[in-house]
């Protein structure tokens, strides 16, 4: 018989904590006036009732201690019960636990089509198997498995972390045989197997639950050690909205070189970077990795023997929008550069500071106004070249030109851009915690519209495109004859009117 090391203690594999003290059992606290009677009369035991405040105050549940075997019978028994509110949040604080009880958490909840959002509120922590359920937060529109969103958010001061799974031994001095340790590392082999398909999933819209750059970060991170999402950057590639933030910023130079910048790290290969192995190593390389190799290139551009291209930024206010644009990236070797243009809709003049929004929820990020960025082309100048054309001559005449001539689309960022993507989170700028008095702003098109009204709108359209629906309400209103699709694909004013009937319905509270 081989001895070796695990046994019972490998059964720990995936337990992920960055520290070898016991696991403490998560509480998951319903926020609640009622009574605890009341509740598992409810919810069969499963939760404990509490009435939430401060930075918990907007929390349905909150998850608190470690993800260990159990956890799913408490989600199971809240969903095989009553089910929560629409739009319940999940706050998540948690260094870690079993990544399978975690995954087969996500599973349910996928399979549930639970309408969970996630959150990890201000200097709270969410690691290792947390960050999963984390990542599957996700809104449900009604029809249930018509529409599943990605809706999950962290506050600045939040540490979401991943790390590679992590053998936890209670007892260095014990040998074990090689049937038990061939058994732990079937399970270890499981577990990033499902890990892996957890990261090829994404919602109705596209967006990835686990992103490549956030799951390469989960995979190269030592399991001794935690990659904690810190910059503008890691938000950014893992596609986490950031919230409690206002998106206030100074139209200048700076800033169009900066949103650049953002562009061209964001869209390695989507412009024409011919020679981008010389400035990232691979395309999932980290922030860490890839940023002094960019900044070296865009440098040399500066340098004396470099090719003669134009490299100066210009920004001015046109027609109710600022247009900027940052020329000189070099991408075509000595043969060609390409030049950044920006469009930023605000009234606001040059060198004001403004800002385009309060992100209160992760909704607000994903409503927040995008950043509209096209690309032109420049060639080499020389003593004896001809003058420039007279588009380039200013940001405004430059875009206008590329958008009449140009065949592809403007490439459109969530407003995060706006910052650059070295800044710390906990930097960016901070909104006061909403108050009772606080008013919400009414959503346009939908003032004069009820939450039973958008109710109605958004399901009519659903019904003309042949929506089959499984609600009870749904059924008795439209009925589901003639329908044949629970995903019907929206299009042209219709795909259009709805996502303004969803703003409006978050505005209102419905």
């Amino acid at each position: 018989m081989i001895k070796y090391l695990s046994g019972a203690a490998l059964l720990s594999a995936c337990l992920g904590l960055m520290t070898t003290s016991p696991a403490q059992a998560a509480t998951l606290i319903y926020n609640t006036t009622e009574s605890q009677d009341a509740l598992d009369s409810r919810y069969g035991g499963a939760v404990t009732a509490e009435q939430l405040t401060g930075k918990y105050a907007d929390c349905t549940l909150l998850y608190d201690g470690d993800v260990t075997p159990g956890d799913l019978q408490k989600f199971q028994a809240i969903y095989e019960y009553n089910g929560l509110p629409e739009g319940a949040r999940l706050c998540l604080n948690s260094r870690g636990g079993r990544l399978y009880e975690a995954l087969s958490i996500v599973d349910f909840l996928r399979d549930s089509f639970a309408d969970l959002q996630t959150y990890v509120a201000e200097d709270d922590r969410c690691a290792s198997a947390c960050s999963t359920l984390f990542l599957a937060g996700a809104h449900t529109f009604e029809g249930e498995s018509y529409e599943t969103i990605a809706m999950r958010a962290i506050a600045p001061t939040a540490r979401l972390g991943v790390h590679a799974p992590r053998i936890v031994l209670p007892n260095y001095g014990e040998l074990y045989d090689a049937d038990e340790v061939e058994a732990v590392y079937d399970d270890a082999i499981r577990d990033s197997a499902l890990l892996f398909a957890f990261a090829q999933k994404a919602d109705d819209e596209g967006t990835p639950y686990l992103t490549p750059y956030l799951y390469a970060r989960s995979i190269e991170t030592p399991p001794q050690e935690m990659y904690y999402l810190t910059t503008v950057a890691d938000a950014l590639f893992s596609q986490i909205p950031v919230t409690g933030i206002s998106y206030d910023v100074t139209l200048n130079t700076d800033l169009i070189t900066s949103i650049c910048h953002n562009a061209f790290l964001m869209d390695d290969g989507a412009f024409t970077w011919s020679f981008a192995p010389t400035w990232k190593p691979h395309r999932l390389a980290s922030f860490e990795e890839f940023w002094p190799n960019f900044v070296e290139i865009v440098r040399s551009t500066y340098q004396p023997d470099a090719p003669q291209f134009a490299t100066d930024v210009q920004i001015e206010q046109k027609d109710g929008a600022i247009y900027g644009v940052q020329r000189g990236y070099p991408v075509g070797g000595p043969y060609y550069a390409e030049d950044c243009l920006v469009r930023l809709p605000t009234s606001a003049e040059v060198g004001e500071q403004t800002s385009f929004g309060i992100i209160r929820d992760a909704w607000d990020a994903r409503i927040s106004p995008d950043i509209d960025i096209r690309i032109g082309t420049q060639y080499p100048r020389g003593p004896h070249s001809l003058p420039e054309p007279d588009h380039v001559a200013t940001p405004y005449s430059y875009w206008q030109y590329e958008s009449a001539t140009s065949d592809s689309e403007p490439h459109s960022y969530p407003t995060l851009m706006l910052f650059p993507m070295g800044q710390p989170l906990a930097d960016l700028p901070h909104i006061p915690e909403p108050t009772q008095t606080t008013e919400t702003p009414e959503a346009p098109h939908t003032q004069r519209l009820s939450c039973d009204d958008l109710w109605y709108h958004r399901n009519r359209i659903f019904h003309e495109n042949g929506y089959c629906f499984s609600s009870e309400r749904g059924i008795a209103t439209f009925g589901n004859e003639g329908c044949f699709t629970k995903s019907p694909e929206l299009s042209g004013r219709d795909a259009e009117l709805m996502q303004i009937i969803k703003a409006g319905e978050k505005e209102l509270g419905c």
